[in-house]
């Protein structure tokens, strides 16, 4: 109705003053002189001449009340510029609008607005004219390029338009302006979309460039370079999911790519906007370029790959996009294939992912070619890799991988007339531990009152570990005539296995007369289905890993003013030097706390193992969800990886040192002087071997720390400990603190925490 039009306006207008700091009281007027229109419009029963032309004066005077207000509103901050000031008549805008031009140079710039216009209500013998509301508010500013000496008849091929972006859900009114512009300046053409966003503290800023090469630079082999460009954002971010959608739709790749630009302005402001919205403190820049082969001129290329990478800092998350086409340039019925393409690297999430679709596509010009594909690769804390191209097997979930919806893979024909149709499509899919395939044919035609339609499709999944498959098959006919089903069969059958194989089918036969239906199960072979294998006994693997040579090595405290010269390695011996030590290391599984699968198959029950001696821990880096079963929750809120014991140091403190086995030593000592006086070396004694005992005394005094005038430390970092409520342990990592607490039915806090706890006294 036009009293809720009416109204709409006035709200927005009233917020749009306020926000431009206009007075309450010429506001509540406009409210009230719109108010008492709006009665009139909704019950012309009580409407006379008198009181419409009354209402209308009463909202003239309020509106001229706020004309200056009016103006800003209707242009916003293009209101700043002295130009489009001198262009707007604040008398005549509110019932004209703004239509001007302006030339600047070979500039032409056109500037529209609509106006709000209210009917009167239908008094019998009475013909009242409308009331003009007010103007709209700027939506769009066009500039196109005039030669000289033209006169203003004839226009360069370029140009551009400025619009204003609309308002969020609940945010500001005034947002901000985007806009396109495009030059010829042979022998490139360069085009450019931006983005100014006004709300807020902080301005964001968004542009992409484009110059393309009227005649493409020629590579080799028939490739040659037909575009570069490039993305600028200041305070804006990349949104991933936005970003999926608008690949899919090809939106994506036309807007910053310029592969098919939309010729609505609002269209390029409005997507971009999209997938890269206002983000304080997130910058984004990155290059693109477009290669074709087998160029044909003015017309295009038969084929060609448009790629833009996006940086997005200071969180590093990379965005690949891509838009890769093939097809006749001059006959695009023909052919016309188009695969839109998004990858990103998210460093934070710990994640690679590959979105395709497949848009605008077609052969022959009957032919629909359609579908999307996914790839998703994480090394996370829990690692998965899926590939799928047309989706998956029916029923299936991809967890914890996050896919949209896919659509198979297929192409279809529908000639409109012709009656006949034709739809083919399938899918094939890869994930840790399935393999999945199918497809389905379908054909049908329609002539007069006689329709016959029929198909055929098959689902398969292979399942790796435990190893099971299962696979179906359906098919069916029908005839109908005059919209009554004359004859029918369906059939469907499935196959899965083994632990017995079992297969079933069922058919139905239906005539006009009657119908006929059968189902049956059979059961082949017997025996108990495929499962997964037994974890092996835990400290059989620690010991296995133990004996490796690999994991048992010698670490010498190093002596800055002992040298040693390299030793002829000894036969099964480890030799370790006096004042080294002896360290047994293993990364098959973490020590010492209780876990829950080893090599990736799940322990009958909760286990754990660790290596007991006199010596310190060794610690390493794990991934707690490879050996731990843990919720959703756990998995998002522990640290992918911790570190956690993983073997031990093994040299006794105490037996003296001619109790070990030992390696008689054929090397020298050798003490060498820097005179400083000289520049120059002297050797000043050579000695036969040396006393082991005497050279071990040598090194522990020349290692003895100096002495400081102050040795408090100005600054200082300790590792975080951990203490399991109940029993008091204490440990090292938040990993060993939540599996001993929940082995025992507690929870597990930081220590400093524990240490320092927060009165509730008063509180509760």
């Amino acid at each position: 109705m036009a009293s809720d039009e009416l109204r709409a306006y006035v709200d927005r207008l009233r917020a749009t003053l306020t926000t431009l700091g206009v007075d309450a009281g010429p506001l509540t007027a406009l409210a009230d002189a719109a108010q008492r229109i709006g009665e009139l419009i909704d019950h012309p029963e009580t409407a006379t001449e008198a009181a419409w032309r009354t209402a209308a004066t009463q909202w003239e005077s309020a509106r001229a009340a706020v004309l200056d207000g009016l103006r800003r509103a209707t242009l916003g901050t293009l209101a700043e510029i002295p130009l489009l000031n001198e262009m707007t008549d604040a008398a005549s805008l509110a019932t004209s609008g703004i239509n001007a031009d302006l030339d600047i140079g070979p500039v032409h710039v056109a500037v529209r607005t609509a106006v709000l216009y209210v009917d009167p209500p239908v008094i019998p013998g009475v013909d009242l004219p409308p009331v003009p509301i007010g103007p709209f508010a700027l939506g769009a500013v066009e500039a196109s390029l005039t030669p000289p000496g033209s006169g203003g008849g004839a226009s360069l091929p370029g140009g551009g338009s400025l619009v204003r972006l609309p308002p969020n859900a609940g945010g500001a009114l005034e947002r901000g302006w985007g806009g396109s512009i495009s030059v010829p300046v042979p022998p490139v053409l360069v085009t450019a979309s931006a983005i100014l966003s006004v709300d807020g503290d902080d301005p964001s800023f968004l542009a992409v460039l484009g110059i393309q090469f009227i005649a493409p630079i020629q590579l080799s082999f028939g490739f040659a370079l037909d575009r570069v460009g490039g993305i600028v954002g200041v305070n804006r971010g990349m949104d991933t999911d936005a970003l999926r959608v608008a690949v899919r739709t090809g939106a994506a790749g036309d807007a910053l790519l310029q592969v098919r630009p939309p010729d609505d302005p609002l269209a390029v402001a409005g997507t971009l906007d999209r997938i890269f919205p206002r983000r304080t403190g997130t910058h984004i820049f990155g290059p693109s370029l477009r290669l074709t082969w087998l160029s044909l001129g003015p017309t295009g290329s038969m084929v060609s790959l448009d790629l833009a990478v996006v940086v997005q800092i200071p969180d590093g998350r990379v965005a690949i996009l891509g838009v890769a086409r093939i097809g006749i340039p001059s006959l695009p019925q023909v052919l016309n294939l188009r695969v839109d393409m998004l990858g990103l690297i998210d460093p934070v999430e710990k994640l690679v992912s590959i979105d395709a679709s497949l848009v605008d596509s077609h052969v022959l010009g009957v032919f629909e070619i359609y579908g999307d594909a996914a790839l998703r690769l994480s090394w996370g804390s829990e690692a998965y890799v899926v590939v799928s191209i047309g989706g998956f097997f029916p029923g299936f979930d991809p967890k914890p991988a996050k896919l949209p919806a896919l659509r198979r893979v297929g192409m279809s024909q529908s000639v409109p007339g012709s009656g006949i149709t034709l739809r083919v499509e399938g899918y094939f899919a890869v994930t840790a531990n399935t393999v999945q395939l199918g497809g389905r044919i379908e054909a049908g035609i329609d002539v007069s009152v006689l329709a016959a339609h029929g198909f055929i499709e098959t689902d398969a999944i292979l399942q790796l570990r435990p190893f099971r498959f299962q696979a179906r098959v359906a098919a069916g006919f029908s005839v109908s005539a005059g919209g009554f089903d004359f004859a029918s069969v369906q059939l469907s059958g499935q196959i899965s296995g083994p632990g017995p194989v079992v297969v079933q089918g069922s058919l139905s036969v239906s005539v006009f007369l009657f119908e006929v239906e059968f189902d049956q199960t059979f059961t082949l072979g017997s025996g108990p289905a495929d499962a997964l294998p037994v974890a092996e006994p835990i400290l059989d693997v620690l010991a296995a890993e133990v004996a490796k040579k690999e994991n048992l090595h010698a670490e010498s405290t190093a002596d800055r003013l002992v040298a040693l010269t390299p030793r002829k390695p000894v036969p099964g011996k480890a030799l370790v030097p006096p004042t080294g030590t002896l360290v047994v290391q293993q990364k098959i599984l973490p020590l010492g706390i209780p876990i829950s699968r080893l090599k990736g198959v799940p322990l009958p029950a909760t286990a754990g193992a660790r290596i007991t001696g006199t010596g310190p821990d060794v610690r390493d880096s794990f991934a707690p969800g490879v050996f731990l079963t843990l919720s959703d929750a756990e998995l998002v809120n522990r640290p992918p990886f911790d570190v956690l014991p993983a073997g031990k140091v093994l040299t006794p403190p105490q037996p003296g040192l001619s109790t070990f086995p030992h390696a008689d030593e054929e090397r020298t000592l050798e003490q060498i002087v820097i005179d400083t006086r000289t520049g120059g070396k002297r050797t000043i004694t050579t000695s036969p071997p040396i006393d082991l005992l005497a050279a071990f005394a040598m090194v522990s005094a020349a290692r003895s720390e100096p002495a400081l005038s102050d040795r408090t430390p100005v600054l200082s970092a300790v590792a975080e400990q951990w203490t399991v409520m109940g029993v008091g342990q204490v440990h090292e990592s938040a990993t060993e603190a939540h599996e001993w607490a929940r082995a025992i039915g507690t929870v597990a806090v930081p220590s400093a925490d524990l240490a320092a706890a927060v009165p509730l006294a008063g509180v509760l």
